[in-house]
């Protein structure tokens, strides 16, 4: 083994080390901002529970009662399938972004079996 191979080896895992930091750094920031949108979510479900009593509340007979339970209930359908699909859709992007650094090193690994 000549010194410049051990270089590149070396150079090589240095390189791997700091795909690896920036891959971890990249999902701590992406978990973090994860659990800021699940706070605000929950947040608005507290207060859309909240204004739902209040609007159940005001029903005057079990037929208004029913109209109110069944827009409620609509609504907070509608609203799962879109707060879960921007929640998908987030952790989708924080996934790829934090495999991003690892994906290049593992090219990285491809390239230098190509080339030996």
């Amino acid at each position: 083994m000549t010194t410049q191979n051990f270089e590149q080896i070396v150079a090589f895992g240095k390189d791997n080390v700091e795909a690896l930091v920036k891959s971890g750094s990249l999902a701590v920031k992406g978990f973090e901002e994860l659990s800021k949108a699940y706070t605000a979510l929950a947040n608005q479900s507290i207060e859309q529970t909240s204004a739902a009593v209040k609007a159940l509340s005001t029903a005057k007979n079990p037929g208004e009662f029913q109209e109110i339970y069944t827009n409620l209930a609509k609504m907070n359908i509608e609203a799962l399938v879109s707060e879960g699909r921007k929640l998908q859709e987030l952790t989708n992007a924080i996934v790829t972004s934090s495999m991003a650094p690892l994906n290049a090193r593992v090219q990285a690994l491809g390239s230098l079996f190509k080339a030996a």
